[in-house]
């Protein structure tokens, strides 16, 4: 993976507008990388200071919650930084925290291993926590880091439930943390430009815009996934606050995303990577009057509870957004996954590797850039995030705007749970519209209870700690 160096991750645009503007318009929402090798391998190196004033030499040390393969990565991307070192790592197997402690003795002495994230949160001498866990596990501990003095490195989506969003916000601000959501093409100069075209009219005005993923999976799919449950795994701690399940290979570790109880499937997979550059692109002050959703699990043969094929519709008012996710069929025009704007001046195509600008009857000039390496924007979005844990600044994927892009992939999903068309209330941040047992079930499913004896309040969780 390439090492140049990172980019600046932020650029003015004519659309672009302040954090506390953007948070007036959601006032609703508010109530494998090379590792480098050094010769030595220096010890912790714990900041004197408090993380307002991290000095330019000392080392920013995290904790790392979820070390799967996602995790692994991330905790890669640290590892090439001088001014990072990572002290403890954390995951319910065995085999991912070992594997992730041996990673760090590349460079430093060897990572503290944790079961539990409660540890790693309670390390006083940890600065940052990055959250790699599956999506039902992200905001609980974000929440606690953020209560706990930490910033906060988090995967997308930000968050499970459109509930999540507040208290979540709330932690944030209330303990003045820096939150960077793992939304990394922001940081990506191509998509900058193409953000910056839309938002200048470059292509003149949008009113469509598509965004697709789509997959080539077997018919048979996952299999039933019943197989023993991995020697040692509390499986009671991985369902946390979701209904009660026995164990089932399908639910965990990558494939979590196909079960509805975890996480949305491609609609809060990849859509919460293709959604975050069309709401930044189009103004992200802008929200859904209402969605729908049409799909159903027609091919596969395994037991998931997101759909096999999925058509999303949102009206924003003055442009219609649509993403489309096939699992059994990825043949497409272009590419397998995609953001395509149609302007009255010109269409442009974007993905990870780049851009391409076709002009309506010259009315703009044709552009094209190519050859992207998907790396350089996860160094610069590492680099962002260090930045602004130093000058106590927003990273660029911050949390309002990470919750927004959460919130509306997770109304695409809603629609799809509640089987009827939607209307947005962006003031309430609740579904409405004629629909009633449609509305009732969204907001049920968009505001569902946590169990199991977790709460979004503090304590969260009682007697966590086994006897």
């Amino acid at each position: 993976m390439s090492e140049k160096p990172p980019q600046n991750p932020r650029r003015n645009s004519a659309r672009a507008f302040t954090r506390r503007e953007f948070i007036r318009t959601a006032a609703g929402v508010t109530a494998g990388a090379s590792l480098a090798t050094a010769s030595a391998r220096p010890g912790v190196l714990k900041n004197i200071f408090p993380a307002s004033v991290l000095g330019a030499n000392e080392r920013l040390l995290t904790g790392h919650i979820g070390v799967g393969g996602m995790g692994k990565r991330n905790l890669q991307f640290c590892m090439l930084r001088d001014d990072i070192q990572p002290i403890a790592v954390c995951d319910l197997l065995e085999l991912h925290r070992e594997q992730a402690a041996d990673m760090t003795t590349e460079k430093y002495d060897r990572a503290k291993t944790h079961t539990y994230f409660e540890e790693v949160i309670e390390n006083k001498d940890i600065d940052a926590v990055v959250i790699v866990t599956p999506d039902h596990w992200h905001t609980i501990p974000s929440i606690m880091a953020c209560d706990a003095g930490k910033d906060v490195w988090c995967e997308k989506p930000l968050t499970t439930t459109i509930a999540e969003g507040a208290p979540l916000i709330d932690a944030v601000r209330r303990n003045k943390r820096v939150l960077q959501c793992g939304n990394f093409q922001r940081s990506g100069p191509h998509f900058q430009e193409v953000r910056d075209m839309v938002s200048s009219g470059y292509i003149g005005q949008v009113a469509r815009v598509e965004t697709w993923i789509h997959d080539s999976t077997p018919v048979e799919g996952l299999g039933n996934g019943d197989e023993p449950m991995p020697e040692g795994l509390d499986w009671d701690r991985y369902i946390g606050w979701t209904k009660k399940v026995p164990y089932n290979k399908n639910r965990f570790l990558y494939n979590f995303r196909w079960f509805l109880d975890y996480s949305g499937g491609k609609m809060t997979d990849w859509g919460a990577h293709l959604i975050d550059i069309v709401l930044w692109s189009m103004g992200e002050e802008n929200k859904p009057k209402s969605v729908t959703a049409m799909g159903g699990n027609y091919v596969i043969k395994d037991n998931r509870t997101t759909p096999d094929t999925l058509e999303v519709l949102y009206d924003f008012g003055n442009y219609i957004l649509s993403f489309s996710n096939r699992v059994y069929n990825g043949h497409v025009a272009r590419n397998r996954y995609g953001i395509m704007f149609y302007g009255t001046k010109g269409t442009l195509y974007c993905d990870r590797m780049g851009y391409e600008v076709v002009p309506i009857a010259d009315a703009c000039e044709a552009k094209k850039v190519t050859d992207i390496a998907e790396g350089d924007m996860n160094t610069a979005h590492w680099q962002n995030f260090v930045d602004c844990v130093k000058s106590r600044k927003d990273p660029i994927s911050f949390v309002e705007s990470a919750f927004n892009t959460a919130m509306v992939c997770h109304m695409g999903t809603t629609a799809y749970v509640s089987g009827g068309k939607l209307d947005w209330d962006a003031d309430a941040v609740k579904f409405a519209g004629h629909d009633k047992d449609a509305v009732n079930k969204a907001n049920d499913w968009a505001y569902r209870e946590y169990e199991n004896g977790w709460s979004l309040k503090s304590p969260h969780f009682k007697g966590w700690k086994k006897a």
